[in-house]
């Protein structure tokens, strides 16, 4: 029973916590599975992107409800997050499990900082990008997506708020629709690599198709400055986790396939 509990909790969380920001919850989940579950970095990472298609699938509804989408500008950022995705899986699928934990604990601790010290929203940005640089910014972003298994609005909000000054329920909802493709093409290259184990996906979408649409309901109700900020205390001390946790003498198949440990 506890088994089929469990992902249905980590996805309410990370879906919660997804939806609410709009960045699809991976970034909560992968954390979440290699410490709560033991599962070994790729399969986290894997699974992280099947779960992130779900929460956005859902949590984008109320955004486009609420017409805080700019389908022009999704547009372009996917054209280049697909590609930029199945380039980001590749570079994992040939990165130890310990190097992919450590990175993706500076990147989550680094999403944090800048949570923190951020100015106010829209504060010096620069306006529109020419269609070519919102290209290239999906290219970065889908990369990321890729290599870290997660959906990429962590870098695409902060973008698209601090740079373009797009308002920031419109930045999570382009986030949240960006998601579905770039999730989906990378659930096929991790797929393709044996990296997305099944036992447990079915309980962590059914807990993240909820909590996604939860979390996106309380984003037009919640002070958003004060939960971002506590959002980045979180991630501090699971990067704390992810950068100096001592590698364990039983180690996940990923890990001990790839040198390293998850």
């Amino acid at each position: 029973m506890r088994r089929h509990v469990t992902p249905v909790l980590l996805g309410i969380v990370s879906g919660l916590l997804g939806g609410l920001m709009g960045v699809g919850g991976g970034i909560v989940l992968v954390p979440l599975l290699v410490h709560g579950v033991r599962m070994g970095q790729h399969e986290a990472q894997g699974t992280s992107l099947a779960f992130v298609i779900a929460t956005a699938l859902v949590a984008v509804l109320p955004y486009y409800g609420n017409e805080r989408l700019d389908l022009a500008l999704a547009a372009a950022l996917t054209a280049g997050a697909v590609p930029g995705v199945m380039l980001g899986s590749r570079l994992a699928a040939r990165t130890p499990a310990r190097t992919l934990r450590i990175a993706f604990g500076v990147f989550i601790l680094a999403i944090a900082i800048r949570i923190l010290v951020a100015p106010p929203l829209g504060e010096g940005a620069a306006g529109p990008w020419p269609l070519v640089w919102n290209v290239a910014a999906g290219l970065g972003v889908g990369a990321l997506a890729g290599l870290l298994g997660v959906g990429g609005g962590t870098i695409l909000v902060p973008l698209l708020v601090l740079g373009q000054g797009v308002d920031q329920h419109t930045a999570q909802g382009i986030s949240l629709l960006m998601i579905v493709p770039v999730g989906i093409v990378g659930v096929w290259s991790y797929a393709r690599e044996g990296r997305l184990p099944s036992d447990r996906l079915p309980a962590l979408l059914l807990g993240g198709a909820a909590g996604g649409l939860l979390g996106a309901l309380l984003a037009h109700r919640t002070d958003a400055p004060t939960l971002s900020r506590l959002f980045a205390l979180f991630l501090i001390a699971v990067a704390a986790q992810m950068i100096f946790r001592r590698p364990r003498a039983t180690v996940p198949h990923s890990a001990a396939s790839t040198g390293g440990s998850a």
